[in-house]
């Protein structure tokens, strides 16, 4: 006969309430470890997706995930033509928006109130209206090369030259729906997940030249306002004579001469050569730097991400151990309701090492179950977060573990006072 199941089935409702409890406080450790785990993702998946080896980027800047730089488009001939090179890819990417006001479910719109609700001592007004602009990163790509979207989820890849995108679902974008940028329309054709930028805004892939078009072609408005401002410096303030166009003409081709550039240079190294040769062997080029991935995703998780990855790891370690206080705490009280019922079992001469591991039974018993229902609460509440989650069962046993530990050192008090029980309380004495 099991003494800690027993007792557990006699205090039933005690022990279940106490197990959902915990199962609570353990459910909101597996989602920090999610978040943190959805953290990493986020800065990793669309470096690790792309298939590059190495990041090719202008001197002196960190990548083009992290800053905007700029090399003439035509660098990645000179890059594919290197020995030990597979493949050299131009890709354009930057962060943009677009006129997309937020459609948000009743999920969104209750966390979008609580949020406001939340701080609305914190803010001025109007700093936390819902959005009216779709933030992404606009990547743009050459067909056939590496740099686009690693899989299609619904509709299908960009197959004509121009005004066609594939979004993240993220975008809350629809297949066959149309959006406008720099002046023109672009139809969605497909769709694809998971494809964030490290801060979280999704991705929308084009094809190159039309993310050059869409994020260096010179706005007409300021050409027409630049041409008026040259116009008056070369006439004195006199009206425009006809020999000016021709002057003026100059400086709009050198301000579109930027469609000729590109952010990056994703370099794909041939199988058995060693990567660390062939980058040593671009950033001989003096104008150049060279990342590897591993590199690229560190300067993004210990970049921007570092101090919320820490305060998240920080949090969680606090829950951990306000957990095993919590179990230590319902394991104590359990024992102090069965003083009487320890001292009868003592006063039969039962083994005392018997009695004590009834006690921390049933303390991992509740660690357990509770790590159990928390990870299921976890996983099913994942899909609900407005950022990525992504716990995983390798999670669940690792916290199996740590909390068996943490239980029976929790129980270690409760054992304590189970030793202090004298057998001569149950006969008055």
């Amino acid at each position: 006969m099991n003494l800690a199941l027993k007792d557990a089935r006699y205090h039933l409702f005690k022990f279940i309430s106490s197990t959902v409890g915990v199962s609570l406080l353990l459910m909101v450790v597996f989602t920090l470890g999610g978040i943190i785990r959805g953290v990493i993702l986020d800065s990793s998946t669309i470096i690790s997706a792309t298939g590059a080896d190495l990041w090719v980027v202008q001197k002196g800047w960190l990548g083009p995930f992290i800053e905007g730089s700029r090399i003439p488009h035509d660098y990645y001939h000179a890059i594919q033509s290197m020995q030990g090179v597979e493949e050299a890819s131009p890709l354009v990417m930057a962060w943009d928006h677009v006129e997309h006001p937020m459609m948000p479910g009743g999920l969104m719109m209750f966390m979008y109130r609580n949020a406001r609700f939340g701080t609305q001592t914190m803010v001025e007004p109007q700093w936390i209206d819902m959005a009216r602009e779709l933030r992404f990163l606009l990547i743009g790509y050459e067909p056939n090369h590496i740099g686009g979207p690693p899989m299609i989820v619904a509709g299908r890849g960009i197959e004509a030259s121009h005004y066609e995108l594939v979004a993240d679902m993220k975008t809350g974008l629809k297949v066959g729906e149309v959006i406008r940028l720099r002046g023109f329309d672009y139809t969605v054709v497909g769709l694809t997940k998971n494809m964030v930028g490290f801060n979280a805004d999704p991705v929308i892939y084009a094809r190159l030249a039309d993310a050059q078009n869409i994020l260096f072609e010179p706005d007409a408005d300021l050409l027409r306002n630049i041409r008026r401002r040259k116009g008056g410096q070369l006439g004195g303030g006199a009206p425009l004579t006809p020999q000016v166009p021709p002057l003026l003409a100059r400086e709009p081709s050198a301000l579109s001469a930027n469609l000729h550039m590109i952010n990056a240079i994703a370099v794909k190294v041939e199988p058995g050569v060693s990567i660390e040769e062939v980058a040593e062997q671009i950033g001989h080029w003096k104008h150049l730097e060279v990342y590897t991935a591993a590199r690229q995703i560190n300067m993004q998780l210990m970049g921007a991400n570092r101090l919320i990855l820490m305060q998240l790891s920080l949090f969680r370690l606090l829950l951990l151990i306000i957990a095993g206080v919590i179990i230590g705490l319902i394991t104590y009280t359990f024992t102090l309701d069965k003083i009487k019922d320890i001292a009868v079992l003592k006063l039969l001469g039962t083994q005392t090492r018997r009695i004590y591991s009834m006690i921390i039974q049933q303390a991992v018993l509740m660690g357990l179950m509770g790590t159990v229902l928390g990870a299921m609460l976890e996983f099913a509440s994942e899909p609900y977060f407005p950022r990525r989650v992504s716990a995983t069962v390798g999670d669940m046993g690792q916290m199996l573990v740590i909390i068996t530990i943490i239980s029976i050192l929790a129980s270690l008090v409760a054992v304590r006072r189970a030793m202090q029980v004298d057998p001569r309380i149950v006969l008055g004495t």
